[in-house]
């Protein structure tokens, strides 16, 4: 059997369409767990360690966070725990309601031993994301320095494309881990490597079409917030002084529907990228999953 990337990629959708409760009690939980993992953010950073998280903001170098991690040490650790354990939650319940979709219970929402593999599956996989950006990318910054003028600045190119499609490569191969790891009850990485042996174009095509789907649905968020902007707003420029924030409760409205919004439709991109490899994992072993002997 083989993955219908197509197919796999449009899970996410399907999912919203065939369980629309399940998919709001997610919603819910996500609007719930975001303001406490920010407040818990906060209390436990300090002002420090809030100034240094806002200086790397919106990065996504491993590089740039393994930096922050050594800055802030202990506390950084525990602040990633936390928000990998909350996410490892909300992805088991994806991954629950596409190869177990009978076992609704609660949502698909659980909290034991599936949810703990797919924690450990997340750090095995920044593990993984560091391994082959962090060593390689130096290797490719001490070789440009020891090079001069244009070789050394197509040894650079060239080098920064190579750590690239290896990191891509890597992601993709490791990308079933955890609906491997949540389906078998336990984590074999060498095991859901090999089940992306042969597949490694079909997941990638997958994932893009499910990445461009994600980023519809951001779009689509951004749209109806501004559209609740405008209808409620009733024109307060929302980036004026602090003091038309408390002068003008329209715009506190609009503030407090943002806030609501952003964890939905978040959640609604978070379905739609977990989906897509569950629904590849299930297509790879539907015969056995058939059979019960993932149960």
């Amino acid at each position: 059997m083989s993955v219908r990337p197509v197919d796999a990629a449009l899970e996410g959708l399907r999912t919203m369409r065939r369980k629309p409760l399940p998919v709001l009690a997610w919603a819910t939980f996500s609007l719930v767990m975001l303001p406490i993992l920010g407040l818990f953010a906060k209390i436990v950073l300090g002002d420090e360690g809030r100034a240094a998280l806002a200086g790397r903001a919106g990065s996504a170098d491993p590089r740039e966070i393994l930096d922050l991690i050594t800055h802030l040490g202990g506390v950084m650790v525990l602040l990633i725990a936390v928000a990998l354990a909350l996410a490892s939650v909300l992805q088991a319940a994806i991954i629950r309601s596409v190869i177990e979709p009978q076992n609704n219970r609660y949502a698909y929402l659980r909290l034991g031993r599936e949810e703990l593999q797919l924690l450990v599956v997340s750090l095995i996989t920044w593990a993984a994301a560091l391994g082959v950006t962090v060593i390689p990318s130096g290797a490719v910054v001490l070789g440009a320095s020891l090079l001069s003028g244009a070789a050394a600045g197509w040894f650079a190119t060239l080098g920064a494309l190579a750590v690239i499609g290896l990191s891509l490569w890597v992601a993709v191969r490791l990308s079933l881990l955890g609906p491997h790891a949540f389906s078998h009850h336990h984590i074999d990485i060498r095991e859901a490597w090999v089940q992306t042996h042969g597949q490694f174009l079909r997941l990638l095509g997958m994932y893009v079409l499910a990445i461009i789907l994600a980023a519809l649905v951001s779009l689509i968020g951004t749209t109806v917030s501004s559209i609740i902007g405008n209808v409620v707003g009733g024109g307060v420029d929302p980036l004026s002084g602090g003091g038309v924030v408390a002068s003008h409760p329209r715009l506190i409205l609009v503030l407090l529907a943002n806030l609501l919004l952003a964890p939905v439709f978040l959640t609604l991109q978070t379905v739609i990228l977990v989906a897509a490899p569950a629904k590849a994992f299930a297509q790879l072993n539907q015969d056995e999953i058939d059979a019960g002997l993932h149960d």
